[in-house]
């Protein structure tokens, strides 16, 4: 496989197929102290994506791949649907599960993976993989299992290459919690500034698999993942190889909670602190897929601006 150098110029006479908008992990907690400081952290996120999209217009969907509440208890999904509910109104918002919404609250809970699984399923409404189709696009959204070591399910690899065989033409947008293998990787690996991509709990560990179901593709696609909390600059944020005739592009989306290896918050609500990364930023990411490309924009909601655009290739 070999590594394509993204352009930043767009192709203006090509068609736009499709414009959405993705999320990093959200982890929405119903505890007072995270609670708290969590909406002053994303109400100005929001905000910059109300007054944006009534200036540039309304994305199709809006996304977010896993880790959207910090566990998966009833009280927390009814914040997180209540909030994104009332942040993007009639804009549909599709989720993914993570390895939080298998983490119950407490070690010694009585809840099994299975009914935590289930709890997901009932207050979202989807499956753990399931997919839609956006004109000429295939949008597919993968549950990883196993953790501490993910990877995807035989059923899930299947789900997969189902629903591709039956959109061969459309460009297909991946969606799933874990990066595969060797794609995001570590800003500064001796002073261990990220989790990545080669880091074990990170990474779906039958990313082969997936490659291979990717190479036998005649369009281009995008895998878009969450979980590590990449830093700003982290390598590989946004990397496009070829594992066959035709271009993958892997997007990590950043948290817009945190950012970096070891910044998450505690639990304790008595001890709650909050480490900022170096930047400190607050993002999320504009895709424009359009028949031979893709443009993908960061936003930098803390100052209102667009940090960095990255234009791959579909063909």
């Amino acid at each position: 496989m070999s590594e394509i150098q993204s352009s930043d110029s767009i192709n203006t006479s090509d068609e736009e197929l499709l414009y959405f908008w993705a999320l990093g992990d959200l982890h929405y907690y119903t505890a007072d102290q995270w609670r708290t400081y969590h909406a002053q952290r994303l109400n100005p996120m929001f905000r910059d994506l109300r007054a944006l999209w009534s200036k540039e217009g309304v994305p199709a969907f809006c996304v977010s791949p896993g880790d959207i509440v910090e566990s998966g208890t009833p009280e927390n999904y009814q914040l997180a649907r209540q909030e994104l509910a009332a942040q993007l109104g009639k804009i549909p918002f599709y989720p993914g599960i993570g390895n939080h919404e298998m983490w119950p609250e407490h070690e010694s809970g009585e809840d099994t993976l299975e009914q935590l699984i289930q709890d997901y399923v009932t207050f979202w409404g989807k499956p753990v993989h399931y997919y839609w189709v956006e004109g000429e696009v295939l949008c597919v959204m993968l549950d990883a299992v196993g953790y501490p070591e993910p990877r995807f399910s035989e059923e899930t690899l299947a789900f997969l290459k189902t629903a591709l065989a039956k959109h061969p033409a459309h460009v297909a947008v991946i969606f799933a919690h874990c990066p595969l293998y060797n794609t995001v990787l570590d800003r500064d690996p001796a002073r261990n500034r990220d989790y990545h991509s080669l880091a074990p709990f990170f990474y779906i560990h039958n990313s082969d698999a997936v490659r291979v179901i990717l190479a036998t593709r005649r369009n281009g696609s995008l895998y878009i993942s969450g979980h590590t909390h990449s830093g700003w600059e982290a390598p590989n944020l946004v990397f496009t190889e070829r594992p066959g005739a035709y271009p993958v592009t892997h997007i990590n989306l950043m948290s817009p909670w945190f950012t970096g290896y070891e910044k998450e918050p505690g639990r304790n609500e008595e001890a709650f602190e909050f480490h900022f990364d170096e930047p400190d930023l607050v993002v999320s990411f504009a895709f424009r897929v359009y028949r031979h490309q893709v443009a993908i924009r960061l936003r930098n909601h803390s100052e209102r601006r667009w940090m960095a655009q990255w234009v791959v290739p579909l063909q």
